[in-house]
Formats: structure tokens, sequence, C-alpha cells
């Protein structure tokens, strides 16, 4: 499933939403360039689930903890400095993954793929530009109809899969396109 976001609040929102089918045991991998929205996609993700500490990107601490209510944590994870599968597993995160008291988000997450089978929730960010052009290096994808250099700085594109089919995960992302649909998002696949 694709769609497409036109700035951060919508991002956020996106993750607030996919906040209401998430369950303790669910995984998150995020993957896109630096800025893309991950982390504030996340946010939103942790204001649906009632954390109320500001969110930040762990990206020199690797690992943020959050408690959700008392007995469930929500694990925040930022694997972009990190190279290897031995500074992943140092960290400890198999233990916080594999508790079915918690719910990950991981961004970076094609570095840990091999660690977690094919139950996951994968989610891309891409700068997504509408009108066809790359507001930064004016390339033309095409055509121009529409161009706004500002306009087109903050839209992405999010798509979520999973590797499994007929998973979890496919049943989940049917029930999130349905709540999507009532905010009317709009779907470029």
């Amino acid at each position: 499933m694709k769609l497409a976001s036109g700035s951060p609040s919508i991002t956020r929102k996106i993750g607030l939403i996919l906040s209401k089918i998430l369950k303790s045991g669910d995984i998150l991998l995020l993957d896109g360039e630096l800025g893309a929205g991950k982390t504030t996609f996340i946010s939103g993700i942790a204001e649906g689930l009632g954390i109320k500490e500001n969110l930040s990107s762990p990206s020199f601490t690797i690992l943020n903890l959050y408690e959700i209510g008392s007995r469930k944590k929500f694990v925040h994870a930022d694997f972009y400095r990190l190279d290897n599968a031995d500074e992943i597993l140092n960290i400890g995160i198999e233990d916080y993954l594999y508790s079915s008291r918690n719910i990950a988000c991981i961004e970076w997450g094609d570095k840990i793929k091999g660690f977690l089978g094919s139950n996951y929730l994968e989610v891309k960010f891409e700068y997504f530009y509408p009108s066809g052009r790359d507001p930064i290096t004016g390339y033309i994808a095409g055509y121009t109809a529409g161009y706004d250099s500002n306009s087109d700085l903050e839209k992405r594109l999010l798509s979520f899969s999973s590797p499994a089919t007929g998973s979890y995960w496919d049943r989940k992302l049917k029930i999130f396109k349905k709540l999507l649909e009532r905010q009317k998002c709009i779907f470029l696949e």
C-alpha cells in the first residue's frame, strides 16, 4: 500500500492512525533518507499509544524506551550509526524485540531484517514530487503541471508492506486502509 503525505503534520497523523491497529509484539522497520519523516511518523504512533513524552530521534542513544501503561514498552531504535550485526546485537535489541509486551519501531530497519524472519511491517519513506520536478535539483520527471517549489519540499510517499503474504500484517493493513479512507487520504497504489 502506498500513500502520499503533503506535510510533516500529515505524516504524524498517519502514524497516529496506524497506532490504532498496533498490538503488543508488533515490530515496524522504517527506512528512508535522512529527513524523510521517520521520526515524525513514529511521534504520531507514540501519541496514539498515549505516550506523553516528547519523542526525539535516538540517533546517538540508539535506543529509547517509553512506558505504555504499567506493563508495556514502546521501543524506538535508530540504527543509522550501526554498521554490522554485532553492533546491533550488542545493544541488546533482541530482548525488546522478542518480548510480547513491547511495540518496536526501528529506523534504518533494513539493517536488522535478517534477524526477524518475516513477521514485521516495513514502512518506506521517499521524497515525493507530484509536480514532476525535484525542488532541489530541478529534475523534471516527465511533467511539470502544478509545480510549486515550496510545497514539494515537504511531500512524502509512504509505502507499507510485509514480506509474509496472507499474513497478520496483510489483515492489519486492510483495517489501516479503511481508517485512512475515513480521513480522505490519497492512495497511490
